[in-house]
């Protein structure tokens, strides 16, 4: 256990969304922030860095006190004191613990994050006559070479502006132009900054996922190459670049690699909501609905009104069964975010698929422009059948949805849901093995020579196999041998795990 007798030489750091400053005996979080006396802080911090082992009551005194005698009532009174620090800054993501006659524990969802965050402790030796030294000394040569330490340069204000302003950006999903435009500057101000390198390697590499063509129709390929090649030459472990990196290489990793790289930028970065998101994904395409739900919630927990997140916790408590619930979160969002395309549509696939296709088409003529035409086009031909099952219905909903399957991948995933709703489970597994292994009638056409659908980025995003309506499919033989063509039963067996439907 480490003796932190000095606040005042602590470096101020992060565990997820909780922010701690020893130095000014502050707390913050997502409900709020709380400022501490200094037994308070320093019985704190001897928590968080037993990493959830117990701190005895004797380690308290010994550290805290000094060894120096004092009654029980007085450890008694700070750790009352410390223990009303979740409920102020982060309730749900630590509480402090009890144990009986023994000591005292943090535990909660904020142990994984306090396991992989380096300790910030000064070396043993470091005093304050030091720190003062060391200080006196650098205003002494900051006077010699005739720098003002009053106040920041402006190249210094416009870099933290810039990098602010991008930091907003990215946190609000935003990956445009501009943004890369901002973080040009930023790296021109101090071309030796490993974070804002990577940073502008991640903006651009997630603008390209919003481009399409060849190489040579996206010169930004090369740009993204050299900025992650310039972090990473700063800093090997810059998480944004490494990143990037991962962005670029896509679908060319398989399951496993995948995973592995992302839970390494996790580990470097915590807090790293984008990294977490990928993971969320990367795990809800792979049938591990429940795990996939605890990452997602640890992302919320660092960004709580997020619409994206939320959104998707709305669709994994319908791919749970808790249809209801998952009602009251998307309604609860779009009243935060009327405006937000996502937010829309998992409202309007959830009331599709659970019995409530009247109330979805009237979402659809309503704001038709909410969907992309042939999307749109698709689910409109199609919800007739879902609300009530003739013949007839049936009939027009499968023709739209094979004739879709073949022009777009994103309209196959649709196809594939609505005719497994259905319960046309030999036409979805026709659409499922075209687009995703290249086989049957049901295979991705091209146009002038390009091809409309890439099907290994397909194999990456295949939540939609996993989802209520796939139920037939997944009961049927032909899913297993599905999810081996595509890579999954492999990765299955590397981390040890099954996927939640054949838990139950």
């Amino acid at each position: 256990m480490l003796k932190l007798r000095d606040l005042a030489v602590r470096s101020d750091f992060q565990i997820g969304s909780l922010h701690v400053s020893p130095s000014r005996r502050l707390v913050a979080g997502p409900a709020g922030s709380i400022h501490l006396q200094p037994l308070i802080m320093q019985a704190f911090l001897l928590l968080l860095d037993a990493d959830g082992d117990v701190v005895t009551r004797d380690q308290l005194f010994d550290q805290c006190w000094g060894g120096n005698l004092v009654g029980n009532e007085s450890l008694n009174r700070v750790m009352a004191r410390v223990k009303r620090i979740p409920a102020a800054v982060a309730p749900g993501f630590f509480e402090i613990e009890t144990i009986p006659r023994t000591g005292y524990r943090i535990s909660g969802d904020i142990l994984p994050l306090l396991q992989s965050t380096p300790a910030l402790v000064p070396p043993s030796n470091f005093s304050r006559r030091a720190l003062f030294a060391s200080s006196a000394a650098a205003i002494a040569a900051a006077g010699a070479a005739g720098i003002w330490l009053t106040g920041r340069s402006g190249s210094d204000r416009e870099f933290e502006r810039l990098m602010k302003q991008a930091h907003e950006a990215v946190r609000n999903l935003r990956f445009d132009d501009g943004v890369a435009r901002s973080l040009e500057k930023a790296v021109a101000i101090r071309p030796k900054d490993a974070k804002a390198w990577g940073l502008l390697a991640l903006v651009r590499s997630l603008h390209a996922q919003s481009l399409s063509g060849g190489p040579e129709e996206r010169p930004w390929i090369p740009a993204t190459e050299e900025a992650i090649r310039k972090a990473l030459s700063i800093d090997p472990r810059e998480p944004n670049a490494l990143l990037a990196m991962f962005e670029l290489q896509g679908s060319t990793l398989d399951w496993a690699s995948r995973d592995r790289k992302l839970r390494q930028i996790i580990t470097i970065d915590p807090s790293n909501v984008i990294a977490i998101t990928e993971l969320v994904g990367l795990l809800q395409s792979a049938g591990l609905n429940a795990e996939s739900w605890s990452w997602n919630e640890r992302a919320l927990r660092i960004e709580p009104l997020s619409a994206d997140l939320l959104g998707r916790r709305a669709l994994k408590l319908w791919i749970a069964g808790r249809v209801a619930q998952a009602d009251k979160v998307v309604d609860q969002v779009r009243a935060l975010y009327p405006a937000d395309g996502g937010t829309w549509w998992v409202r309007f696939l959830i009331l599709a698929l659970t019995d409530r296709a009247q109330a979805a088409l009237a979402m659809l003529k309503g704001e038709p422009n909410m969907l992309d035409p042939a999307l749109a086009t698709l689910w409109g031909a199609c919800l007739p059948a879902l609300d009530q099952r003739s013949a007839m219905t049936i009939t027009t909903a499968r023709n739209a949805c094979l004739d879709a399957a073949r022009k777009a991948g994103e309209l196959a995933a649709h196809a594939v849901m609505i005719l497994a709703a259905l319960g046309e489970v030999d036409a979805s597994f026709e659409i499922a093995d075209g687009f995703l292994l290249w086989r049957g009638k049901i295979v991705p056409q091209s146009e002038g020579g390009k091809e409309i659908a890439n099907d290994t980025a397909w194999r990456n995003g295949v939540q939609w196999l996993f989802t209520p309506p796939c139920a037939s499919m997944r009961r049927d033989p032909r899913f297993l041998a599905l999810c081996n063509g595509i890579g999954l039963t492999e990765y299955w067996r590397s981390r040890g795990v099954r996927p939640d439907y054949l838990l139950r």
